[in-house]
């Protein structure tokens, strides 16, 4: 994406999506992509959005991944992993073949779903990090193929992952551990997918360098927030505002 004065006034649009929805990733764990995709859908009309998506999401997880390594619960994560290898052929396929359209329109109906979900299966946060989630193989091998396959159509894994996590009663420290340390493989397996079948241009790299300090700034305020603010009532703002850029996006494209 080439930096003209268009380009710019882009650039800035993505920077500030970028600040908020990571501010939302350090507070609560989860939301980044939730948020930012429908908006980078919106700025950049066109199948880059995803790309630059992937390269962010990347670089944000390997960085917070520290030594959440020894929280995981490795049996879960095998079996997740294992599945999206399964699914990230899927979604490339899907990638390949949709417009930037469909694309929103996949994005945000989505969101919608995950926000329905997350309020149907909402459980008491106080859930003991130590208890390991109780699963079974072939719907994890299952919500990891689903997250592979919208990994690389939409560079979205979080959804499945989260909700799956919730309903099998994982904690906050498991589910946390589990989603990052899978975004990691999911996310840089996608972008190597991305890059041998269909491409990465230099602007997507040159703008994902751009973002990526704008990520790390809001995930450190994320961090101060949660101090601030009880998790779940910041939980329900997220709700809220995720639903409200989901709708909004599908209404626009639907509808414009």
């Amino acid at each position: 994406m080439p930096i003209g004065t268009p380009e710019t006034l882009a650039l800035v649009q993505l920077a500030g999506v970028t600040l908020v929805a990571a501010v939302v990733q350090g507070a609560v764990g989860f939301g980044f992509t939730l948020l930012a995709v429908s908006f980078f859908l919106l700025i950049i009309q066109s199948g880059d959005a995803v790309q630059l998506l992937i390269v962010v999401n990347l670089t944000i997880s390997v960085a917070l991944i520290g030594r959440l390594w020894q929280k995981v619960n490795r049996a879960l994560w095998i079996r997740l992993v294992m599945g999206a290898f399964f699914g990230f052929p899927l979604g490339l396929m899907a990638f390949q073949n949709a417009d930037v359209d469909r694309l929103k329109v996949a994005a945000a109906v989505t969101i919608l779903i995950f926000v329905a979900a997350s309020v149907f299966l909402r459980r008491d946060a106080e859930g003991n990090s130590d208890e390991a989630p109780l699963f079974r193989t072939p719907s994890a091998v299952g919500i990891g193929a689903l997250a592979g396959a919208m990994t690389t159509a939409l560079g979205m894994p979080g959804p499945p992952v989260v909700l799956y996590l919730t309903a099998v009663g994982a904690g906050k420290d498991a589910t946390r551990a589990i989603l990052l340390t899978f975004f990691a493989v999911s996310y840089g397996a996608s972008l190597i997918l991305q890059t041998v079948a269909v491409g990465v241009s230099g602007g997507v790299w040159i703008t994902a360098g751009l973002l990526v300090p704008f990520a790390a700034v809001g995930a450190l305020l994320g961090h101060v927030v949660a101090r601030q603010v009880s998790e779940a009532a910041f939980r329900r703002f997220v709700l809220m505002l995720v639903a409200g850029t989901g709708a909004y996006v599908l209404f626009d494209t639907l509808f414009s």
